[in-house]
């Protein structure tokens, strides 16, 4: 009976578990407190903005070209001989300065040549006096006869005179070539440079009027400067190379890890290009190895900034601010974007200058988005202000 009553038990017992289980679960199911419904919360763009203020805007322009020598020589000797002198300063590179003798010629056979005419100089003016001597001694005689009237040319020795005279003059110019001749044995520099070539050594026989080298100045550098069409409407060109309102133009070049900079003028416009059609204008810069901690040099290549006209009653705007090239985004005052066709002054790697299509006050978008709709609503930083929190 006892084994009977254990086995209904044990088949009973898990059975009342599971139903009290279920009760209890309904229970609390019936008694929990409803859930409270929150709605969702709208996320917003957060984008840089800067409020717009017209102003002036003076325009830079940017080319760019090679340094160029104003004045540039091949230097060549008026005389022939051997070379007896070479300036160490005469070497590629190497500076000089004016009055400085770059090379010497053999002036030996000059000086002979210069002692020569001197000698035919002294003996024409000898034969000259004699001459005069002779002449006033005939126009006294002439009065001591009493002869009446005028002597003649030829009793007066008029052509012999004449003769000596043309001898002497001859003479004299005898002399001045051979002190030419001999003067021209040094090549002499006319200027303060540096020396682009040199072809000549020390002995070496060197004929009239072949090169022996080149030279060219170091008071001042010339570069050209290509510009389009565009760049011109905003550039006032010198009328001479002596305007005292010529466009100041600045030079940089990166050497090594640092940046030197060079400043000039705008000096003269040249011809158009054909192949490009853009106009060559010119820049010169005064000094150009005294003006940096690095000299200028011919042949280097340089970037240019030339100062352009000044912009009035512009909104100068970053670049990327910039929507190809004609539009960009405001943020209204319901907070929301707007996008506004503008029209652009000028532009650079930098910045644009608007002058219409925008207003005084207004928030331009700086970030760059690169798909957006008119209405969509935004968070704007302006100038690099936090934006407000959004209510809770």
């Amino acid at each position: 009976m006892m084994t009977v009553l254990r086995k209904s038990l044990n088949f009973a017992l898990p059975i009342a578990i599971i139903l009290l289980a279920i009760v209890a679960a309904k229970l609390i199911g019936a008694t929990k407190p409803a859930p409270k419904t929150r709605e969702a919360a709208v996320s917003m763009p957060v984008v840089d903005a800067t409020r717009l203020v017209a102003t002036r805007y003076p325009v830079l322009i940017r080319s760019q070209g090679t340094v160029q020598a104003t004045m540039a020589n091949t230097l060549v000797p008026a005389v022939a001989g051997t070379v007896t002198e070479v300036n160490p300063s005469f070497v590629a590179g190497g500076m000089f300065e004016q009055g400085d003798v770059l090379l010497q010629i053999d002036p030996r056979d000059f000086e002979i040549a210069l002692t020569q005419a001197q000698a035919n100089l002294a003996q024409s003016d000898a034969q000259l006096q004699e001459q005069q001597a002779l002449a006033e001694q005939a126009r006294a005689e002439w009065r001591s006869i009493g002869r009446s009237g005028q002597p003649s040319s030829f009793t007066l020795r008029v052509p012999q005179l004449a003769a000596a005279a043309a001898n002497r003059d001859a003479a004299e110019a005898q002399v001045q070539r051979a002190e030419l001749d001999l003067e021209r044995t040094r090549l002499i520099a006319p200027y303060n440079g540096t020396v682009v070539e040199r072809q000549v050594d020390l002995g070496q026989f060197v004929a009239r009027g072949a090169p022996v080298g080149s030279i060219h100045s170091m008071h001042a550098a010339d570069i050209r400067l290509p510009l389009n069409n565009r760049q011109l409407t905003y550039l006032t060109l010198p009328e001479s190379s002596l305007a005292t309102d010529a466009p100041m133009v600045e030079l940089t070049a990166s050497i090594g890890a640092t940046e030197h900079i060079w400043t000039g003028s705008l000096i003269r416009a040249e011809g158009i290009d054909a192949a490009t059609q853009q106009l060559n204008v010119i820049a010169r810069i005064n000094d150009p190895y005294n003006q940096s901690s690095r000299p200028l040099r011919v042949g280097q290549f340089v970037q240019a900034s030339i100062e352009g006209q000044v912009l009035d009653n512009v909104f100068v705007i970053p670049r990327s601010a910039l929507r190809e090239e004609r539009e960009v985004l405001i943020v209204d005052e319901n907070e929301a974007i707007q996008r506004r066709q503008v029209t652009v002054a000028w532009s650079d790697e930098s910045f644009a200058a608007i002058s219409e299509g925008l207003n005084e006050g207004e928030l331009l978008v700086t970030t760059p988005l690169s798909t957006v709709s008119d209405g969509t609503p935004v968070r704007a930083s302006i100038d690099g202000a936090a934006p407000a929190p959004l209510e809770s």
